[in-house]
Formats: C-alpha cells, structure tokens, sequence
C-alpha cells in the first residue's frame, strides 16, 4: 500500500563558497531547496540558525504549507559526537592517505567535516523520531538541500507541488548506481568509486536510530584504517554487515524521486547529439583512464621508495 513519506533534509553551513572546483554559495543551495521543496509532504529541516529558520518556513508559507513544516535548529553540529569528528579529523589529517586516492582534491579526501556532515543524515532522520515530529511507523526520507541541483536532472518546471508516495517494504530503501559486488571497501574508497547514492534514502522511522549506529561505528572502523570517506561508502560498509536490513534498487543519479512515486515529473532531456556526444564521451573516458593511470603510479612511485628487509 502506498504510504506518505515524510522528508527530512538539513543544510549546514561549511564556507563551500571558498572550496576551489567545488564552490557552492549559502543562496545557491537554498535556491535548489526551493526547486523540490514544494512537495506536500511533511518536511523537517535541520539548520544552525534562526535567520536559515525564517527563510524556510517563509518559502513553504507561500505554497500555504506551514503546517507541514518543521525546522529544527542545530546552532553547534561539532557537539552532536565530539569523539566521532575528532576520529574523523585525525584520519584526515594525515596527507598520506591522500595520495591514494584517485581523486585526492574532492572534499571526500580531506575535508572531514564535509564527511561528518555527510553522515549526519541519519542522526537527522533517527532524532526527528525521538523527537516525535515522525513516527517509528512512518516511512522516512532524507533528500539532500540541494537535490536536483535546481534542474541539472529533473526539469526545474516539473511540478513538484503533489504528495510523495510509494509502497516501500519495511526496510532502508537504498538507490545503486551499479550492482553491488565483492570488491574490499579499501579498494572502493582508494579508487572512489560509488555504488548507493547518498542523495535519496528511505526508511522505515524505526530503522534510523540503528543505521546511525552502524555508520558510526563503520567510519571509526574507517578511521582506525587511516581513512575517511562521505557517506554512500559507509552505507555499503553497513549493507554488508546486515544484508536483511536492507532493500536495493537500481536507478541513477537524482533519478529516485521520479522513478519512485514521482512519475509526472519530466526529466531534462539529453542535449547532446550524435557526433559532438560520441567526442565528448570518448574524451571523457581518455581523462578517466588517464587520472587511473596517475592514481596507479602514484602508489607505484609511494610504494617503491621503500625498503623491503
């Protein structure tokens, strides 16, 4: 039976707009919030301030939804787990791990508390249940304040002012962008590559508050090891520990929403054609090959400074 979902997302200043290759301003990410967050449903949002307050409530004012509304305020993330960000920190201090990573610029490399912040989408989605504002019963979902990034999947003048439901099993719904296989996480997070989309996650209420858990013992587990990583890795950490708690589904990027419950929604359609998209494919490959190539050689040229007694 189809089931209203109850949203809970978060935005969480962290200074993007100074993050080279990856600037994002505060205004930018609430513009995309405002591309999906008409939906119907209950939405409750987590923000460090007052002003960030306002701001939501008055958007969802204007499509006279109030009263779905409900906007927690957060004003120190760092005290939701002292010891937790400060494994992480001490992970990502380290400049070696950097180095094998095949993308060692990406905020998922060294910037902890992006990391952080990006595993604080269950502790969000497990204390709006404590907190009453969703029942265990309920299915629960966290979208990401910028889902959609303002039109980049979902046409931006799709309408998105309707009452998301579908009938998801009493489990953590989870999205693959490829099929989960063997491969050692180690492997998974050196080589960055991504199997569950981190973006959409639904689950039962009462599953919240263990998956938080299992997160974070996982990343502790990551950080003993020398590493950090966003969220969607340590999800599959998770996954694989308890595979009953879990069900897949294949999808693709930002594509969850349509593709589950949301079938009115037009996507962006391809712009590239023929010729001109058969080059830029076959370039984009060439530069993928090429930052593996780089990756490989760098462990080589690591690894091969030193003595093996």
């Amino acid at each position: 039976m189809e089931k209203e979902i109850v949203v809970v997302t978060a935005f969480f200043a962290i200074n993007r707009e100074s993050w080279k290759g990856f600037s994002r301003s505060n205004d930018l990410y609430f513009n995309y919030f405002k591309g999906w967050a008409k939906l119907k449903n209950k939405i409750i949002v987590y923000v460090e301030d007052e002003e960030l307050r306002q701001r939501i409530l008055d958007f969802r004012k204007e499509w006279g939804l109030e009263d779905k509304t409900i906007v927690n305020i957060v004003s120190d993330i760092m005290e939701i787990d002292k010891p937790l960000i400060e494994s992480m920190q001490k992970a990502g201090s380290n400049p070696v791990h950097q180095m094998y990573r095949l993308y060692p610029n990406n905020p998922e490399c060294w910037n902890a508390t992006y990391d952080y912040i990006m595993l604080l989408k269950a502790w969000c989605c497990a204390d709006a249940v404590e907190r009453g504002q969703a029942a265990p019963d309920d299915m629960v979902s966290w979208l990401d304040f910028g889902l959609n990034h303002g039109g980049n999947v979902i046409d931006i003048n799709s309408d998105f002012n309707y009452t998301w439901k579908y009938d998801f099993p009493d489990k953590m719904n989870v999205f693959l962008v490829q099929k989960i296989d063997e491969r050692p996480i180690f492997d998974i997070i050196l080589s960055m590559d991504t199997y569950i989309m981190g973006m959409t996650l639904i689950g039962s209420g009462h599953l919240w508050n263990p998956l938080w858990n299992m997160l974070r013992e996982n990343m502790f587990a990551l950080n003993r090891s020398g590493l950090i990583d966003d969220d969607q890795n340590v999800i599959l950490m998770c996954l694989r520990e308890h595979p009953e708690m879990f069900n897949t589904y294949n999808s693709s990027w930002q594509k969850p929403l349509v593709e589950f419950g949301g079938s009115h929604l037009k996507l962006v359609e391809e712009k590239e054609k023929g010729p001109v998209n058969y080059l830029r494919k076959k370039y984009r490959r060439l530069r993928y090959k090429m930052k593996v190539l780089r990756y490989a050689m760098g462990i080589y040229s690591y690894l091969s400074k030193k003595t093996v007694h």
